[in-house]
């Protein structure tokens, strides 16, 4: 297939995350917002993958459509601070209190993001809206 500089079909941002976390499972979300960046701009990302960072953060799509698995065997967790956090229904009273409830949660240090059952139905769609075939769901 030839390659052209510009493309006859423009992906929006979700269909072309889709098919990067497709194409590269395991890779942390700046990594795949930087391609994105790239992709729409055709110039390096001045925040090195902060922009567009709402698309994984966002209910809407983070667990419907990627799942970050990089704290699987819970081993890889950092302390940060938030507004709300899950800890807080816990009842603990350590850390950072507000009113009773502390203002801090754990996550992974880096991210690897994979794609859910419903993600890589519509990645495959993008796919077929740039005339690829689709991809088998559990080719490693």
């Amino acid at each position: 297939m030839r390659q052209t500089s510009t493309p006859s079909v423009k992906l929006n941002g979700i269909e072309y995350l889709l098919l990067s976390i497709q194409s590269n499972p395991g890779k942390s979300q700046r990594w795949h917002l930087r391609r994105k960046y790239m992709y729409q701009h055709g110039v390096e990302d001045y925040h090195k993958g902060g922009s567009g960072c709402g698309y994984f953060v966002s209910p809407s799509y983070r667990d419907v459509l990627w799942i970050d698995r990089s704290n699987e065997d819970g081993t890889k967790q950092v302390r940060y601070g938030c507004s709300l956090s899950v800890n807080s229904m816990f009842g603990s009273y350590t850390g950072n209190n507000y009113s009773g409830y502390p203002r801090y949660a754990h996550k992974s240090s880096c991210s690897q993001m994979h794609l859910t059952s419903a993600g890589w139905r519509r990645a495959n769609e993008a796919r077929k809206k740039l005339g690829l075939e689709p991809l088998s769901r559990y080719i490693v």
